[in-house]
């Protein structure tokens, strides 16, 4: 009896003795995972910027996670045909802030299949395109810039608009469409009855048989149509390519300038009584003594206004009750409105100056949009001069 309980003892002590090493066994196991999780924890919440003072812009994206702010990525698209795009500048002004100067940009091609699809999505008619993955950056690092005014200016993040298809986009003034019809040297292609519509409507100045034609759609209210001509670009075009360019002035009154349609209504009439050559030195006129104020910005308030204008005109021996009268009646209303809404719409142009350069052989055409300097000209009509 006193054998068997003994026996017994000896059993429950190595059952309570295996019972213990598997408990420590369990203890030792989750003892383990509790180590490994708090250490992976504690790099990640580090490579997340949870207690780093490190000021290094140059991070890898993968390291910026939900503790701090959203992962960036940013992605171009562009056209290799767009031979006068910015995208270049763009992405190495991009690549001077702080807050992304960090971020890898991936450049896509138009060539690429899938790109023509993403911008369809997307309604995207114009390259280049600069997208954000999201709007929600850290900015705070980067410099502060002052607008004209001294005001500080917007962060870039300010600027971006969303896409239909998520993400955001970086308004820079794209102009190039990659969807139109183009000739093999990647040009804009012109159906020659619309060009001689044009010409019909308009008033060349020089060479009528010029192998290109340079058509201006502008206003004399316009600040940069006047820093275009301030730079005497068409005046070194006239003179250095003579009789292969000719050049057309159509009237393009932007809604919010109101002496633009009133100034289109001075220049027609004046035209009416046959002044060719006054025609085009009214137009120089008004924009060479148009003032650069202190700022850089350029006034054109005073040479834009009706009364202006009139004065100059007769200065050039224009009849001025016949000019005023003309004026007054709006009889040209229907053909500036023509010049804004039709022709145009055909080069896609928005805003003033809108330059298009024209191969009168080939009906070959290029855009371009603002007060560029005399080089982005000569650059486009040397290639249609060869």
């Amino acid at each position: 009896m006193e054998q068997e309980k003994n026996i017994e003892q000896e059993n429950n002590v190595e059952q309570v003795t295996t019972m213990d090493n598997k408990n420590y066994l369990q203890i030792g196991v989750i003892v383990v995972l509790l180590v490994v999780i708090a250490v992976m924890w504690f790099f990640l919440w580090k490579k997340s910027g949870g207690e780093s003072t490190n000021t290094n812009t140059n991070t890898a994206s993968w390291e910026v996670t939900k503790w701090n702010y959203e992962k960036l990525d940013i992605t171009v698209y562009e056209d290799k045909r767009c031979k006068d795009c910015p995208t270049d500048e763009v992405i190495k002004q991009l690549k001077l802030l702080p807050s992304v100067s960090w971020v890898e940009i991936v450049r896509k091609d138009f060539s690429e299949k899938w790109v023509s699809e993403y911008l369809k999505e997307n309604e995207v008619k114009a390259l280049p395109l600069i997208v954000f993955s999201t709007n929600n950056f850290d900015v705070s690092k980067d410099p502060e810039q002052l607008d004209q005014s001294g005001k500080a200016a917007p962060k870039v993040n300010t600027f971006l608009q969303a896409l239909p298809k998520g993400a955001y986009s970086l308004a820079i003034g794209a102009t190039f469409n990659p969807f139109e019809k183009r000739s093999e040297k990647g040009h804009l292609l012109l159906d020659k009855a619309k060009l001689e519509a044009i010409k019909a409507n308009s008033y060349v100045k020089g060479n009528k048989d010029a192998k290109v034609t340079w058509i201006e759609y502008s206003d004399l209210e316009c600040p940069f149509c006047a820093k275009l001509h301030k730079a005497w670009t068409v005046d070194d075009l006239t003179k250095k390519y003579a009789d292969k360019l000719n050049i057309v002035f159509n009237s393009f009154p932007l809604q919010f300038h109101a002496n633009a349609e009133p100034a289109a209504e001075v220049l027609e009439c004046l035209w009416e009584q046959k002044w060719a050559d006054a025609y085009y030195s009214l137009i120089h006129t008004s924009f060479a003594d148009a003032k650069t104020t202190d700022t850089g910005n350029i006034d054109t308030s005073t040479t834009s206004s009706k009364k202006y204008l009139i004065e100059k005109a007769v200065a050039l021996w224009a009849n001025e009750a016949e000019l005023t009268k003309c004026v007054d009646s709006a009889k040209y209303k229907d053909k500036i409105k023509t010049q804004t809404d039709t022709w145009a719409s055909t080069f896609g142009v928005t805003g003033t100056p809108g330059n298009i350069l024209i191969n009168n052989t080939t009906w070959e055409y290029e855009v371009i949009s603002g007060a560029y300097p005399t080089s982005a000209f000569e650059a486009i009509i040397d290639e249609f001069l060869k």
